[in-house]
């Protein structure tokens, strides 16, 4: 093992041991740190009752701008699971990290749009399934393409359930810590990848830095939902912004999958 992976390996396990320590103290340490936060993960609703800054209805759709806005996240899933149709030369696990990741945006476009429809806990457990089938093939992915398919395999079979069952927890348990690590885990995961890694040459050289950039732009906006909505004149807000911009963190990937399909 070289000193790369050592420091790879490290970096694994102990994103792994906060998960496992967010699973078994998250609970208490919720209701002690997080107690004033709603279902949905904020320290108030606005006046109007919805947890974000538009809650315009138009065409009798509720939230309009929010749940339509989901629809950016169909075309890189479909774009990319038809480039995969003809399953160009990669690493192994890739081409799994990659259908996964596809097949994770599709639902999150689904259970987001059904999330803002009708915001609730329960809904909210299913917006962020989609997107933690999505994470899991990101992170797989990306393992393939810049470590070790032995890594890639162990990334898929670790991170799906995991990152599944934190989506799930804040429904049924108020534990939300196991998202945040999930989230803030695998961003930094991506991050070490993109800046301590070069594309192995069964690779197919995603962009991992303009992945991450686009998900940063995406977290601003979200947290800036009500400044960007009042800056705009009511017109579009931050969090309808911010999946426009999380889409644009897929844009990458769909970009290295048709460079190689195109190929073969």
């Amino acid at each position: 093992m070289t000193p790369s992976h050592r420091w790879f390996t490290a970096l694994a396990l102990l994103l792994l041991a906060l998960a496992v320590l967010a699973l078994a103290l998250g609970e208490p340490l919720t209701a002690r740190w997080l107690a004033h936060l709603n279902e949905h993960g904020h320290a108030h609703l606005h006046p109007h009752g919805h947890p974000f800054a538009d809650a315009r209805c138009f065409l009798g759709i509720p939230n309009t701008a929010d749940t339509l806005s989901n629809a950016v996240f169909l075309l890189p899933g479909l774009l990319g699971l038809w480039a995969l149709r003809r399953r160009p030369a990669m690493a192994p696990g890739l081409h799994a990290g990659l259908w996964v990741f596809f097949l994770g945006l599709l639902l999150t476009a689904v259970g987001s749009s059904v999330y803002h429809w009708t915001p609730s806990g329960a809904t909210l457990a299913l917006d962020r399934a989609g997107m933690a089938v999505a994470f899991a093939g990101l992170l797989t992915a990306a393992t393939a393409d810049r470590l070790s398919p032995a890594g890639a395999a162990w990334m898929l079979r670790l991170s799906l359930p995991l990152a599944l069952l934190a989506a799930t927890l804040p429904a049924l348990s108020g534990n939300v810590l196991p998202w945040l690590v999930v989230q803030g885990g695998g961003v930094l995961w991506v991050l070490a990848l993109a800046l301590g890694s070069r594309p192995r040459p069964d690779g197919i050289a995603i962009s991992l830095g303009a992945v991450v950039a686009w998900y940063a732009v995406a977290k601003v906006l979200e947290g800036a939902d009500s400044a960007v909505f009042a800056a705009t004149g009511d017109w579009v807000s931050g969090h309808t912004l911010k999946h426009v911009a999380a889409a644009g963190a897929a844009w990458p990937v769909v970009a290295a999958v048709r460079r190689v399909s195109s190929r073969t």
